[in-house]
């Protein structure tokens, strides 16, 4: 089954120690490589690699983005007081009172206002294991984003399908046309010469006919069409990301199609080649969004 190139994924956990909440989308649009891009906060910085990895584990081609959020900041700041200083100050509060006289009080405010009474740090966590819980988030978002693409995949290489058949039954349609298109074309020639000659020679006629069927014979063609369409079939069926070979394959069809339409010299036929080159058209455009 292949994979549409386009697709979202989402989820949402909360890891225990400490209690955060992460949001993670991952979203991809098309792109001839891979190409990963990371957003996220601080925490999971360092595993950014990591995170591209498991993606490129799972992913051939496309532009991903993978966004991760989290509902409050992972690293809390911690508020001290500096003791030894809250003492000393008290110490010389009360000399100031016994010693000089002086009346009053003092409050909270006092020793709030006092530079490096507060003291802020912040609370060191091990972000490997705010990681290593986070990852089965990451996992969920993953799973959900492979689900839509491959699930899109399959309605793409349904509308694959009956363009291939289309092309199919008129490449069947060209080969059973060939029969009357020669005799055709010994009709027309012969009406010709009639208008000229009293004395056809048959001999020199028919080499002449027949090399012009050779010039103009779209057996080859016709088969080789039909190869490349087998071969088409199979990796769109059996392999998980046939991009790249799909589109090679289309170049070769059209290829083929443009010397049938060279080779032509009839009108039916000519009308099968044009179908074929609209079905191939409309494919090109549907393999651009397959992995």
């Amino acid at each position: 089954m292949c994979y549409s190139m386009t697709g979202v994924g989402r989820a949402s956990g909360i890891i225990k120690e400490p209690p955060i909440k992460f949001d993670v989308e991952i979203k991809s649009y098309n792109h001839r490589f891979l190409e990963i891009s990371v957003k996220g906060p601080n925490t999971l910085l360092p595993f950014e690699n990591e995170i591209r990895k498991y993606i490129q584990e799972n992913v051939s081609r496309g532009h991903i983005i993978v966004v991760i959020q989290q509902d409050r900041d992972i690293f809390p700041s911690k508020v001290e007081v500096d003791r030894p200083l809250l003492e000393a100050y008290l110490k010389l509060a009360e000399e100031f009172k016994k010693n000089y006289k002086i009346r009053g009080s003092v409050d909270i405010n006092t020793f709030l206002a006092i530079p490096g009474m507060m003291k802020f740090s912040q609370t060191q966590l091990n972000t490997k294991n705010i990681y290593h819980e986070f990852k089965p988030i990451l996992e969920k978002s993953l799973e959900a984003f492979l689900q839509m693409k491959k699930k899109e995949g399959g309605n793409i290489a349904k509308d694959i399908k009956k363009s291939i058949d289309q092309i199919d039954d008129n490449c069947h349609n060209i080969e059973k046309l060939i029969p009357k298109r020669n005799e055709n074309c010994k009709t027309h020639l012969l009406s010709l010469v009639k208008d000229y000659t009293k004395n056809l020679c048959e001999e020199r006629f028919y080499q002449e006919l027949f090399y012009n069927l050779d010039r103009s014979d779209v057996t080859e063609e016709c088969k080789r069409l039909c190869s490349h369409l087998s071969i088409f079939r199979d990796s769109l069926e059996n392999e998980d990301y046939p991009g790249r070979r799909l589109n090679f394959l289309l170049q070769e069809m059209q290829r083929e199609a443009n010397t049938l339409s060279v080779k032509a010299n009839y009108l039916e036929i000519s009308k099968a080649v044009v179908q074929i080159k609209e079905e191939i058209e409309k494919v090109r455009e549907q393999v651009q969004n397959l992995e």
